[in-house]
């Protein structure tokens, strides 16, 4: 028996790295994980792992955001990792760069959150 037995955990950005490191923990430890990431193509590299469910999200997308939100009955943890680092200085930076990395990591979060319904613990809505 595992710690996460009867758990549902979403992850955002769950093809590689942490995300991916952390999905298949949580699967181990018994939980049944959602895990999301915008590559859909290295995301299916965790479609054979027992207790994890992939789906393509990008997660900067409200409509998608919401389409995703409507499969989803129960969530007791909602792990957003989904990010982007600039390379550079804040000199290099290009009001594009700094948009698209606000997006990604504190737009996405908001999205994330929002759309998970009452199920969402309140202190995260």
């Amino acid at each position: 028996m595992g710690r996460l037995d009867g758990k549902v955990i979403v992850l955002s950005a769950a093809a590689q790295g942490i995300g991916r490191a952390s999905a298949l923990a949580f699967a181990k430890e018994g939980a049944k994980v959602i895990a999301t990431d915008i590559n859909g193509e290295k995301l299916k590299e965790l479609n054979e792992t027992p207790g994890i469910q992939t789906y393509t999200l990008d997660v900067t997308k409200k409509e998608d955001v919401a389409a995703f939100a409507a499969t989803i009955d129960k969530v007791d943890v909602l792990f957003n990792l989904a990010g982007f680092v600039h390379h550079g200085t804040i000199l290099d930076c290009e009001e594009a760069d700094w948009d698209f990395s606000f997006n990604r990591v504190a737009v996405s979060e908001v999205l994330m959150v929002n759309k998970k319904h009452p199920q969402t613990p309140v202190f995260l809505r």
